[in-house]
């Protein structure tokens, strides 16, 4: 298990310490979502406070994915999604400087296409990267 999974499966939440690795990645894109939502709603509120910790947290997560990413193993899949993930942060970042949600709602797509596909993946093709 990569080093950023292992830290993120040591917090408080019970559910994550007892999580596989491939639960861990679909638990942390769904903490993306969340915090994209209500990083959107702040936006709208003009709580720049809240605004600014949500999207924070988006850009820390999104972060942990790129880390959690075998260069070695995945090949061109995983240097694809390393840019992928580098092109949500510049767009979460855009969206915080301009206070603008359409960034994030693209975020939030491609998120929910990735998770998608990662959550697709049949769980006997799943024990076998696990190991």
């Amino acid at each position: 298990m990569r080093l950023s999974l292992k830290k993120y499966q040591n917090t408080s939440m019970t559910h994550v310490e007892q999580a596989d690795p491939h639960a861990l990645i679909s638990l942390i894109m769904q903490h993306i979502l969340g915090n994209l939502a209500a990083a959107k709603g702040a936006i709208d509120r003009k709580d720049i406070e809240n605004k600014n910790k949500l999207l924070g947290k988006v850009i820390g997560l999104i972060g942990e994915l790129q880390d959690s990413l075998d260069m070695e193993k995945g090949g061109d899949i995983s240097r694809h999604l390393y840019d992928l993930y580098s092109y949500m942060i510049s767009q979460v970042t855009q969206a915080n400087m301009k206070n603008d949600t359409s960034p994030l709602t693209e975020v939030g797509s491609l998120i929910n296409e990735i998770k998608s596909a990662w959550d697709a993946i049949p769980p006997d093709v799943r024990r076998q990267y696990d190991r």
